[in-house]
């Protein structure tokens, strides 16, 4: 049987997130690549995220294999999870409930706060904005007048430049 490995290169490649990429450096030390065996995975299982890795190196097909492979533990893990979750839910949604009756009084005072603070700034800068505005109309219609040929020939050059490729891609000629 032919030795597999796999290189710390090709999983650096893949754009691991920091933690992951952490964890990857300390798997490999200062090795290059790394033997891969059914049994130093599972030694590794809770060193790195091998679902993440089945994501981004398997194959279509080795995909499938691996997702149906895993559908009775996906289910066991569910399952034997489900009873903490519960409990975590109620605690959580109790501990909510508590948060937001403590929080109401202050919510309030800020948003009503807020509110009256925002009443003032419009009323404030209301004319300061209609006057930006009529000073600058004329710069951008113009500005708009000016760029209209150019706009118009990249939106040509786009469809152009798709049309051409999707009919090479369904196997035409142009």
């Amino acid at each position: 049987m032919k030795t597999v490995y796999i290189s710390y290169q090709s999983i650096e490649d893949l754009r691991l997130c920091a933690d992951q990429l952490r964890a990857v450096r300390k798997l490999f030390g200062k090795r290059k690549r790394m033997m891969v065996t059914v049994r130093r995975a599972v030694a590794l299982s809770s060193q790195f995220n091998f679902s993440w890795l089945a994501d981004n190196t398997l194959t279509a097909p080795a995909w499938q294999a691996y997702d149906a492979a895993m559908a009775p533990a996906l289910q066991a893990y569910r399952t034997a999870m489900a009873p903490a979750l519960q409990a975590y839910e109620a605690a959580r949604a109790s501990a909510r409930q508590a948060y937001d009756a403590a929080m109401a009084p202050a919510r309030q005072a800020y948003d009503a706060a807020r509110a009256q603070t925002w009443q003032a700034y419009s009323a404030a800068t209301a004319s300061a904005w209609q006057a930006y505005e009529a000073a600058t109309a004329p710069a951008r219609q113009a500005c708009d007048a000016a760029m209209a040929p150019a706009r118009q020939a990249y939106e040509a050059a786009t469809a152009r430049a798709w049309a051409q490729q999707y009919i090479r891609q369904q196997g035409r000629t142009v």
